[in-house]
């Protein structure tokens, strides 16, 4: 089980747990930005550094991959980057942020321990939600609740 990801929020964005304004790539820039102390902006970059936190998770979990879940062959890695090109509509860039994206949304909690999600008035993000969005006017302190209840801290 991995523990201590550098990426822990890159992941919780993933799975739903922060919201913004929407922007996919902006808020993925602000994540990279809190590891590395720089902002990548594009497409491309963004893209990269995906591909960064999904060698990083390969190097980290410590049973055999299943390939076809995780996309650790590099055929079956384009096979599915080729997909997703056609699904969408979108460069092979944008491809790789979707496809790592899916990957970390699907991790369970037996292959990592993620650290709870902290919200309050000076935070980038709210929380989030993979189906539908929390009301506007629920309080820091009701989300933080309810991450905590989830992470059992």
């Amino acid at each position: 089980m991995i523990t201590d990801f550098i990426y822990n929020d890159i992941v919780l964005y993933c799975k739903g747990w922060y919201q913004k304004n929407g922007n996919m790539l902006e808020d993925l820039g602000y994540l990279f930005s809190k590891v590395y102390a720089w902002t990548p902006k594009t497409e491309k970059e963004i893209g990269h550094m995906m591909l960064v936190v999904l060698d990083n998770l390969y190097d980290r979990l410590d049973k055999p991959i299943n390939s076809y879940r995780f996309y650790n062959k590099h055929s079956v890695f384009m096979e599915e980057i080729s997909k997703y090109m056609s699904l969408y509509e979108v460069s092979i860039d944008m491809a790789i942020i979707y496809l790592v994206r899916s990957v970390l949304q699907g991790l369970s909690k037996d292959e990592i321990k993620l650290k709870a999600p902290h919200y309050g008035k000076k935070e980038y993000f709210r929380m989030g939600s993979l189906f539908g969005t929390n009301p506007i006017s629920m309080t820091y302190a009701e989300m933080n609740r309810r991450a905590q209840k989830v992470f059992n801290k």
